[in-house]
């Protein structure tokens, strides 16, 4: 939870933007403030997904069936605008940390709050399934523990990014699937149609999460952790015997073998009524929160938030275009009466190899699954485009004789192209890269923030430009009419333009496309 930058929205359609509660690869999400001062939680999508018909057709049907869904273990939905620039959806704020940050934090749940944790978890899942609805990303921070229960949130928006795998072949890509590896199900790994038996497994996982710290299938490698949740056996080893019937029967690789709600209500069993649902620690970091809610509506400096994530990602297996695809080391057998139809065999055929960061090519299908936390990872560049290859993409005359300059700077990496000029010495158009790397996605992603708000000290903020983290206008010295700088994770891009051809409103249209292509052109891991 943090301020708005240099250039951050002011408002969200209705709403009065208050704060950043989080940001990533599908985009951020605002604490906001309704006209009637009821705080809530927007949605914001990147540009890159506002520019896919597809994906505005499936957002607006998931709007629809989100607003099904009963507010009693959710987050409602209160407002949404699919055909927006920048398409925003508005749901109740609940305040609460999620599960993950309080394993963090304050450690594992003891059996009789985990049993607790369960019951509500299924209770929100029928809802959510009621409403014809599969959550997708069912993980330890898409669960919030509130004062009288558990939320679950983001019921929707993974979906909408993913697509449907058959029927709509000319909407979206085959096989594009949204979700935390370590908390997917067998089929999902695997790119099948998803029921609502896939929710049921990342239950299992995550409730061995609460109490344990961990995945079942936490493996060294994204690779890995796919792997092993599509044919490995899970670790269960620190579940109490209470409970590992419960997670074991979830856990199932067979759909089909999984239980239904009634079954998990069964096996739960009952859960005596109480007026505080959770250890004291979870009421004190509520405590804190609110503490943080005041200092951004009264304008105070906000202490950081305590991190959110409980473990991190499996590092991803390094990109190679020469590098040879690795076999799958052979599979164990699954017991009888465990797997999809066509055993083993077959599903040893379909999973091949990790073949770049995150993705998995299923043989036979030439489908790439593109697996990513999209909502709570950091957007992560992994490089600035060469001039000749932004030339094709940024709408500005980068010609092929112009200057490609290229230096490593820090942990990082500048690269700037000029053209639109008749010499390389007086470019009408300049265009800067600045990427931050060498840590992980958080720590490039501060580093760039850092360096981009020193840049943009003293600036006109850029809003509502419905792109990137955050902007700025820049001082429109040495001869440039507008100058444009625009950061997105560990990546920012500073667009300058001079007066021929511009006037001063074009050249303000034209730098916001060049920073929006800019973007685009850098490569993402």
């Amino acid at each position: 939870m943090e301020q708005v930058g240099p250039g951050g929205p002011t408002h969200v359609g209705p709403f009065a933007v208050v704060g950043v509660l989080g940001q990533g690869g599908m985009g951020r999400v605002l604490l906001a403030a309704g006209q009637d001062g009821r705080l809530v939680a927007v949605k914001q999508v990147l540009a890159h997904f506002a520019d896919d018909e597809g994906f505005r057709a499936r957002f607006r049907r998931e709007v629809a069936a989100s607003r099904k869904v009963s507010a009693a273990y959710t987050a409602a939905v209160i407002d949404a605008d699919p055909d927006a620039p920048t398409p925003w959806l508005a749901s109740v704020f609940v305040p609460g940390p999620s599960l993950g940050a309080v394993v963090k934090t304050a450690g594992v749940l003891p059996e009789d709050v985990v049993r607790r944790l369960a019951a509500g978890l299924t209770s929100a899942l029928a809802e959510i399934h009621r409403a014809g609805l599969v959550h997708r990303d069912l993980k330890p921070d898409n669960v919030l523990l509130a004062e009288d229960g558990v939320r679950v949130i983001d019921l929707g928006i993974a979906r909408a990014t993913e697509g449907e795998a058959e029927g709509e072949a000319g909407l979206t890509r085959t096989g594009f699937v949204v979700g935390s590896p370590a908390y997917m199900s067998p089929e999902q790994a695997e790119g099948h149609p998803l029921t609502p038996a896939s929710d049921v497994f990342s239950l299992g996982s995550l409730l061995v999460m609460a109490l344990t710290g961990r995945s079942p299938f936490a493996g060294a490698s994204t690779l890995k952790t796919l792997y092993d949740v599509a044919h490995g056996e899970p670790d269960l080893g620190g579940v109490p015997e209470g409970l590992r019937d419960l997670v074991g029967r979830c856990l199932a690789k067979d759909p089909a073998a999984r239980p239904s709600s009634a079954e998990l209500r069964e096996l739960i069993g009952p859960v005596n009524p109480s007026g505080r649902q959770w250890p004291s620690a979870v009421y004190e970091m509520l405590a804190a929160q609110r503490t943080r809610i005041d200092g951004l509506l009264e304008g105070r400096p906000v202490a950081a938030a305590p991190a959110r994530d409980p473990e991190p990602e499996p590092e991803p297996e390094p990109a190679s275009a020469s590098r040879p695809v690795p076999p799958v080391p052979p599979q164990p057998t699954a017991p009888p009466g465990i797997g999809r139809p066509g055993g083993p065999r077959r599903r040893r055929r379909r999973v091949a190899a990790l073949v770049a960061a995150g993705a998995l090519l299923v043989a036979g299908t030439g489908t790439a699954l593109y697996v990513r936390d999209r909502m709570n990872a950091p957007i992560a560049h992994t490089a600035v485009p060469r001039c000749q290859e932004a030339r094709e993409k940024v709408p500005l005359d980068l010609r092929p004789s112009t200057a490609d300059t290229r230096s490593e700077v820090g942990d990082g990496v500048q690269s700037s192209c000029n053209g639109g000029g008749e010499t390389a010495a007086s470019p009408t158009a300049l265009v800067r890269w600045n990427l931050s790397l060498g840590g992980d996605a958080d720590a490039d992603a501060a580093a760039q923030k850092r360096l981009f708000q020193s840049e943009a000290a003293g600036q006109r903020p850029a809003s509502r430009l419905g792109f990137g983290t955050e902007a700025y206008w820049g001082s429109a010295g040495g001869g440039w009419t507008c100058v444009l700088g625009v950061r997105e994770g560990n990546l920012s891009v500073r667009v300058s333009l001079r007066a021929k051809p511009y006037t001063k409103g074009a050249c303000e249209a034209k730098a916001k496309d060049a920073a929006r292509a800019a973007l685009k052109a850098a490569p993402r891991g």
